[in-house]
């Protein structure tokens, strides 16, 4: 229920950590507006999830107020790496906490989820993240880092998926040219792409998007996609269609051109972000 993807993006003198993910939530019928890509409250990291809700939101909700209750971590004093034992440490407690088992059950069902957690790291001076998911063996959760030998982390609870991403990404970079140092925005087109085959029945909606940067800032970003029903192109909010008196005041990206300020909380599709604002450099803000 979810492909979700972290990739380093190099954004001219400087490099950016990107999350995408579908909307798409598939417990029986299908829910297309659920948001998967989350800003921490401590400004630097982002979070999202791949699986099933039962445990998904809660865990999320109980790491969300360990962060905002612990003023070292909130105001980013405390390192990346540290908060993601903080999370795994929250994480079990909340799991070990379940009772009420059925007759001769000893542990609760196995969290079948993945988390994508990741920002800049003040410590190393370098984008770091890691997939924390639960060893059933054990009956614990654990962490396993990413993005160093490869640049793109596919992750979702449908290992085909995750697979022929993986393989698509890395045949449309080769058909270009590139190497994983030269990632622009390839991988977000993979899930778009496969949003849109419908092959996979539990990945579907509107893409979400959001970025970290060096400067210990992360932004969520507003995605111009089709709106089902209508097929009219729509800026879409962590997989929700705009209404027509909404406006946002997020950054848009348009995947048939790119990213775009806003202004008087419209978009200002004309003008990218590049040239907004008397030509400053979008480098190390939002492009």
């Amino acid at each position: 229920m979810t492909l979700v993807v972290a990739f380093v993006r190099k954004a001219g003198n400087f490099s950016e950590l990107v999350f995408a993910s579908d909307s798409r939530l598939s417990g029986g019928d299908r829910n297309d507006h659920a948001q998967k890509v989350f800003q921490l409250p401590r400004s630097d990291a982002l979070f999202s999830f791949a699986g099933n809700t039962r445990y998904a939101y809660p865990l999320m909700n109980q790491m969300v107020r360990a962060i905002e209750a612990y003023p070292q971590s909130l105001d980013r004093r405390l390192p990346l790496a540290k908060l993601r034992a903080h999370v795994l440490r929250v994480f079990q407690q909340s799991y070990s906490s379940i009772h009420g088992l059925p007759v001769n059950e000893k542990y609760p069902d196995d969290p079948d989820n993945f988390f994508l957690i990741g920002g800049f790291d003040w410590q190393t001076a370098t984008i770091a993240a890691w997939v924390l998911s639960f060893d059933k063996k054990a009956k614990e959760f654990t962490f396993r880092p990413t993005l160093r030998k490869n640049r793109v982390c596919f992750v979702g609870d449908d290992t085909d998926a995750v697979k022929e991403a993986m393989r698509l990404t890395y045949e449309r970079l080769r058909d270009s040219g590139k190497t994983d140092e030269e990632i622009d925005m390839e991988p977000f087109e993979i899930l778009e792409k496969m949003i849109k085959d419908g092959k996979y029945d539990s990945i579907g909606g509107a893409p979400q998007l959001g970025k970290s940067f060096q400067h210990l800032n992360t932004v969520l970003f507003q995605v111009m996609w089709p709106a089902a029903g209508t097929g009219e192109n729509r800026p879409h909010m962590t997989g929700r269609p705009l209404l027509p008196m909404e406006q946002s005041t997020w950054p848009l990206y348009d995947p048939s051109k790119g990213f775009y300020a806003t202004r008087d909380s419209s978009p200002v599709l004309d003008v990218p972000i590049a040239q907004y604002e008397g030509g400053q450099s979008d480098e190390g803000l939002l492009s």
